[in-house]
């Protein structure tokens, strides 16, 4: 039966070479994407689920209100995961693990380099699935001035020779020796490390973990495997209360570690969304591939009616009548999801640049074989399930008189098979040319700072605690316009906290406030404006010590026609607003403009540098030279704002060339089956283009004819589209504080655009038809 099956469907195939052809390739484009998508959304979905106590893992989060708006932080004291360790048996093993900082110094055989270091405690890797190489989980951190490295790390600096043991200079004060190597951490890790020391060193030299208003460290605890995470939250959240001011709003709970790679923290969801976007881009795609397919099936149902009519003559039963066409139909899928393969393999490196992954086809992974057979199942089925059931609807006394009544049943559910198909394709070129527009908006947007021609250098070693000097060094060279101190970076900044009081409202108190710490150069350096007031005295810097400046939402806050010289407090500190900047935005887009305080004092991290115009070269080589001189033997890096800017972006920017790529296909494959269609209705209409032909109509006339219907169901989907793809982009248009306004032209382009395609995939079949010989057409049949 398999193999009487398999000839007959091999027959037809040859038979209709043409149609075999359009089917298979539509088929195969749209496996092909639906694959790709399906590759980098299962990698999404992997992230931490390679930990072997993935389930029993969580992050420590630290949730606060202000202003009605409950924030979540992974910021947490110090001490606390040692705390709950002790008290709770429900929790079996906890961890810190923080960064040491961006660039830190390292001596490392012989090479002098910065590098980021991370710090965690002995428990880490007993709760992490982190394979060593070299050294045993419960040993390579038994010493406080131990080192683990990967070994990535341990190629690049110690070539084939064995570093276990070898010891490390760190921040030129402190010699570290390397206990253990660590196999490279995998793509879908949220922990990215290549160097990790004990958290008891960092106990050693800082005294700062010790304190419970010390909010500088995340946390990590292994639950009991019975254990109700819910329950303990309970728990956590009763016990930090006692360690917290009794005004604060804060309270801890646990987050699974599994889940901090899709959502957000802080509410921004922008990951699993474009999971979402992504899982429906790989739908419609693959639904307008089998719609081609089912389309030409049921076109061509009548060059099969004497086939069925005869089969069910001589005992055939429906059942297996519907069998027989659903395993062609799956052998179509079988033979397309083979070309589908070797177009992802075509595609697959530019896919991974653009989305910037290192996604493989494994063909041994039971995963992607999952994938691929439910592609070819579902789509054999999807597509060939109606053609199955219109076919075997013919009766055979109907077939063997040669009438064939289902055929109105067909060709309105043809129409309606079309239609779909193109509303789709409506709705993601809108969405497309949406996000596009918007993705240009955000990049081209002014932040309110001018980010042209400057760097920055990160206050690494001795330069940090000669921050000034450098300062006055770097000003001697006429290729810098001026430099400034600061904390963080104007973009990018999360926010720090609230507390602080005006006005004598207690509820001012709940409003979250960005903290900037800089010094008087911050304008020049930066282009940016003062409303009110001054900014912090360059003659008399230790006087503004006590003074702040806020930015414009701040001051519409505190509501006064002149809010210069009123008292702000936090805590026990009072500070006298002395000035008011222009608004900037220092986080993305998809946020507002928060409330911001500047400081003048010195918790800088990074110097900003603001170079003269074409003076590029000169002006680096002078901050290398300055830089070498505090840290030398060291490299200087140097980054520019712009650059890290575009960075804030790149998911966007990957989503629109993703969708772009995918919509061109989509486009690719609708006209495929249009053109499809088009030939088999030119085909079933010879007869009545050759009278027509002798009866005098003009060759424009019949192309027109043909195009009328193919039109007018372009324009029922276009209708259909628009409403559906208005409110979605809408809803994707409100994600951002920042975004432009509906754009009504969009949607008169599709229009344009899914006229002009449908037109010129149908004219040349029409064209072929309407100037063929009129007595080759009445031969016809």
């Amino acid at each position: 039966m398999f193999l009487n099956n398999l000839k007959i469907a091999y027959r037809n195939l040859i038979r209709n070479k043409g149609y075999s052809f359009i089917n298979i390739s539509g088929l195969a484009i749209g496996m092909a994407c639906t694959i790709l998508l399906l590759l980098w959304v299962n990698h999404e979905l992997s992230y931490d689920k390679f930990h072997q106590k993935e389930k029993q893992l969580f992050q420590i989060v630290n949730w606060q209100t202000y202003s009605g708006q409950e924030y979540g932080w992974p910021n947490i004291p110090g001490k606390l995961t040692d705390a709950l360790k002790e008290k709770y048996p429900e929790i079996i093993r906890a961890t810190n693990y923080n960064p040491w900082g961006d660039n830190s110094l390292f001596v490392i055989n012989g090479i002098k380099n910065y590098e980021e270091v991370y710090h965690a405690d002995s428990d880490f890797f007993q709760m992490f699935s982190f394979p060593l190489l070299k050294g045993s989980p419960e040993s390579v951190f038994k010493d406080p001035f131990s080192l683990v490295i990967s070994e990535k790390f341990a190629h690049k600096y110690f070539g084939n020779e064995d570093p276990i043991g070898q010891v490390v200079k760190f921040e030129e004060k402190y010699e570290l020796t390397i206990t253990g190597v660590l196999k490279d951490l995998p793509s879908n890790s949220t922990f990215k490390f290549d160097l990790i020391f004990p958290y008891e060193f960092k106990k050693k030299i800082y005294d700062g973990w010790k304190h419970w208003g010390n909010h500088s460290y995340s946390g990590y605890v292994e639950l009991d495997p019975n254990a109700d995470p819910d329950a303990v939250s309970e728990k956590l959240r009763s016990f930090y209360k006692d360690h917290v001011d009794e005004e604060s709003t804060e309270r801890i709970s646990l987050f699974p570690v599994s889940k901090t790679h899709l959502y957000s923290l802080e509410g921004e969801e922008f990951r699993i969304k474009q999971i979402r976007m992504f899982l429906i881009i790989a739908l419609f795609i693959l639904l307008i591939a089998c719609f081609n397919f089912m389309n030409l099936s049921t076109a061509r149902a009548a060059k099969r009616a004497k086939e069925i009519g005869l089969k069910k003559a001589i005992g055939s039963s429906k059942s297996k009548l519907i069998r027989q066409f659903l395993f062609e139909s799956i052998l179509v899928s079988f033979i397309a999801i083979n070309f589908a393969i070797i177009i992802v393999r075509l595609f697959l490196p530019e896919f991974n640049q653009v989305l910037g992954q290192k996604l493989i086809l494994n063909y041994i992974d039971w995963k992607f074989i999952g994938i691929v057979f439910s592609v070819v199942i579902v789509t054999g089925l999807l597509a060939g399930a109606y053609p199955a059931f219109f076919l075997t609807s013919y009766r055979t006394v109907d077939v063997i008189k040669g009438v064939t009544k289902s055929g109105n049943k067909g060709s309105n559910f043809r129409r309606i098979l079309v239609v779909f198909q193109f509303t789709l394709t409506v709705i993601l070129l809108i969405s497309t040319l949406v996000i596009s527009l918007q993705t240009n908006f955000i990049k081209n947007t002014s932040t309110g700072i001018d980010k042209s021609n400057v760097a920055f250098v990160v206050l690494n070693g001795n330069m940090h605690s000669n921050s000034d000097k450098i300062k006055e060094e770097l000003s001697r060279d006429p290729s810098i316009s001026s430099s400034t101190l600061v904390s963080h970076l104007p973009i990018g900044i999360y926010s720090n906290g609230g507390g602080y009081e005006w006005n004598n409202d207690e509820n001012s108190k709940d409003v979250l406030v960005t903290q900037l710490f800089t010094d008087p150069d911050f304008i020049d350096v930066f282009k940016t404006s003062l409303l009110e007031g001054r900014f912090f005295s360059k003659e008399n810097v230790v006087a503004d010590t006590n003074n702040i400046i806020i930015n414009e939402t701040l001051a519409r806050m505190i509501d006064k026609g002149n809010v210069v010289d009123n008292i702000i407090k936090r805590h026990e500190m009072e500070a006298r607003i002395i000035g008011v900047v222009k608004d900037f935005n220092f986080k993305s887009l998809h946020q507002k403009i928060e409330p911001m305080v500047f400081f003048s004092r010195s918790y800088y991290q990074f110097i900003s540098i603001r170079i003269e115009p074409n003076s590029n070269s000169r002006a680096l080589a002078h901050i290398e030279k300055v830089c070498q001189k505090y840290n030398p033997g060291f490299p200087t890096i140097i980054n520019f704002l712009e650059d890290r800017y575009a960075t804030q972006y790149k998911t966007e920017e990957s989503t629109i060339k993703i969708l772009k790529y995918f919509t061109i296909l989509t486009i690719i494959i609708s006209c495929l089956g249009l053109f499809g269609l088009a030939s088999f209705m030119a085909e079933a209409r010879t007869k009545e283009i050759g009278i027509r032909k002798v009866l005098g109509a003009e060759v424009h006339s019949l192309i027109g004819l043909f195009s009328k219907d193919f039109t007018k169901w372009v324009l029922i989907a276009n209708i259909i589209a628009f409403p559906i793809a208005y409110y979605a982009m809408d809803f994707y248009l409100s994600e951002y504080a920042f975004h432009i306004n509906m754009p009504w032209w969009v949607f008169v382009a599709v229009a344009v655009m899914t006229f002009a395609i449908a037109i010129c995939t149908v004219s040349y079949q029409s064209w072929r038809s309407a100037t063929q010989n009129p007595i080759e057409s009445l031969k016809y049949e």
